[in-house]
């Protein structure tokens, strides 16, 4: 993680949620570091039934390119408050990606906020889960100088 910066992390986040056939109109609109309210990246997530019924949802990402320390409850609060400003159309998901951990309070707070089930709900990401989901690309990751 430590080859990338904060802009090389949000061109990975790019390429690989465009990797994924379910993710339609991958957006990557600002540049890194600009006053993105909490929108980084976003995209159409196309769900499919086996009876043939298809939904979109509506999901948007915040990318924090953070080695040094975790991400805690107060960074997610603020960036779902700030997701809220991109409505309408309703945002159906949130994903916060981060090259670190989340906190246990963080986890928490987004269990207890998931568990209300008012959108949009909240995917954490942290350097574990983008790992596994590299390994599932390793064409992605050494594009990107990861191995």
């Amino acid at each position: 993680w430590d080859r990338l910066d904060d802009d090389g992390f949000e061109r990975l986040l790019y390429d690989l949620l465009r990797s994924f056939p379910e993710h339609e109109n991958v957006l990557w609109l600002m540049q890194t570091r600009a006053p993105d309210r909490g929108r980084d990246l976003s995209l159409d997530r196309v769900l499919r039934d086996s009876t043939g019924g298809v939904r979109n949802e509506r999901v948007i990402v915040q990318a924090k390119h953070w080695r040094k320390r975790s991400v805690g409850p107060a960074e997610v609060a603020d960036t779902l408050a700030a997701v809220k400003l991109w409505e309408p159309p309703l945002i159906h998901g949130l994903i916060i990606a981060t090259t670190g951990r989340f906190t246990a309070d963080a986890v928490s707070w987004t269990e207890k906020h998931n568990n209300k089930g008012v959108a949009p709900l909240i995917e954490l990401w942290p350097n574990s889960r983008l790992e596994t989901l590299l390994v599932q690309k390793p064409h992605l990751a050494a594009v990107h100088g990861l191995r």
